[in-house]
């Protein structure tokens, strides 16, 4: 536990530029490093979760850890992009060590295969576009604005398409399942709470220095990602396997974030910051407590772990609200969020009006799918009341969850 106590501390202590950074202009940590308002909750919300994955995880783990939220606090506070890419692509490293060495199932090689290869088959085009933007403007700094995306057309798609693998977006999402079934919990938990939020923190700063996509391009991507969104959430009411929901069902969340940032209004840039920081502790929550049940049933088919809430019941508080807080009910930041995203894409895409509202209403049929898979039914014959110690997962559930709802009521927090 000593890591974890370590991880708290440190965000006890970096609290203030979270909470005060309204009234400076950014907190200046070096030559290429910088806090302001877009990534100093992302910064907090990576130190917040390595405590948490300390918590979920055996000691043995804690180097990978250090070094996955080592290589996210880098990439979120850096203002460069050659710096951005570097540690941008080093955070694969750590998750693909947790993977191979703490997987059980043999899939976990093919898994991490197709992680890096996706990633990095998407990041070359982008450091093609940053060796060419170094070459005409002599400088990697995201302060600079150029404003020359929209003139690109297809081409600066192309140049920026690493990021919608990295969220992930349709049709790019399909490492991200692989990876979240053959990880154990703390891979998982930096899988879906930071590893995602550097998409979404990359194409924020490629758009406020290089300018937006041309229109048909925000459109065409528009349109991809929010009826991926839609079939992502299909997907999610057939599955059985627990984890692969809550893991395509991260494709649809991050398909709003992709939307809200397209927009490239200042109400769905916020909806999308909103949406990260939510979205990170609410997947990494679930993450941590389908891995507890996996330890207690060893299975993570809905069918045989049904019934846990007469087997547990001690548990079902903080599940309960964590699925509660999946799906957008007030008061938790993810309704926050979805307000605001849902008020910016409407303004700029009236025309997805009809497909937003169908994306929020699967994501309550699936949560509640999820919920009901494991919370009630016939338990296993195989399995047997335990009215044991829960504290872990009790930490786990109070963590996670009390942050979601603080932030309903204090969102310059964010």
């Amino acid at each position: 536990m000593l890591g974890c106590w370590q991880f708290f501390l440190v965000c006890f202590l970096s609290a203030p530029m979270v909470v005060y950074r309204g009234s400076l202009e950014g907190y200046v940590l070096g030559g290429c490093w910088m806090l302001d308002e877009w990534n100093s909750s992302l910064v907090f919300l990576s130190l917040w979760l390595g405590a948490l994955m300390m918590i979920a995880t055996c000691p043995r783990k804690s180097l990978c850890i250090w070094g996955v939220v080592f290589c996210c606090v880098i990439a979120f506070s850096s203002f460069s992009f050659f710096w951005f890419y570097v540690f941008f692509e080093l955070s694969l490293v750590p998750i693909s060590i947790i993977t191979l060495r703490w997987g059980v199932q043999p899939e976990r090689i093919s898994a991490v295969y197709y992680m890096v290869l996706y990633t990095l088959g998407g990041s070359l085009p982008f450091l093609v576009f940053l060796l060419a933007c170094f070459h005409w403007y002599g400088s990697f700094f995201m302060g600079f604005s150029w404003n020359i995306l929209s003139s690109m057309g297809y081409w600066g798609c192309i140049g920026v398409v690493v990021f919608f693998v990295k969220l992930p977006c349709y049709p790019f999402h399909l490492w991200l399942t692989k990876a979240h079934v053959e990880a154990p919990t703390a891979g998982s938990m930096a899988l879906a709470g930071l590893l995602l939020k550097l998409g979404g923190l990359g194409l924020m700063r490629v758009f406020m220095s290089y300018g937006q996509l041309c229109y048909s391009m925000e459109v065409l991507w528009s349109a991809v990602g929010i009826w991926g969104g839609v079939l992502s959430s299909l997907v999610c009411l057939r599955q059985m396997d627990s984890k692969s929901l809550v893991a395509y069902s991260s494709v649809g969340h991050m398909s709003l974030v992709q939307l809200s940032i397209l927009s490239g209004s200042a109400l769905g840039w916020s909806g999308a910051l909103y949406m990260m920081v939510a979205h990170g502790l609410c997947s990494s929550g679930l993450f941590s407590a389908l891995g507890e049940y996996y330890g207690k049933v060893k299975s993570r088919s809905m069918s045989i772990s049904s019934g846990l809430g007469m087997l547990f019941p001690s548990t079902m508080v903080w599940w309960s609200a964590l699925i509660f807080f999946s799906m957008s009910c007030p008061p938790s930041l993810t309704f926050l969020s979805e307000v605001f995203m849902g008020a910016a894409i409407v303004s700029v895409f009236p025309g997805f009006c009809l497909l937003f509202s169908l994306l929020g209403f699967l994501g309550g049929a699936y949560s509640l799918v999820l919920y009901s898979g494991i919370s009630h039914g016939v338990p296993c014959s195989s399995l047997s009341p335990r009215f044991s110690s829960t504290m872990k997962f009790s930490y786990l559930g109070l963590f996670h969850s009390i942050p979601l709802a603080v932030m309903f009521f204090f969102p310059l927090f964010v």
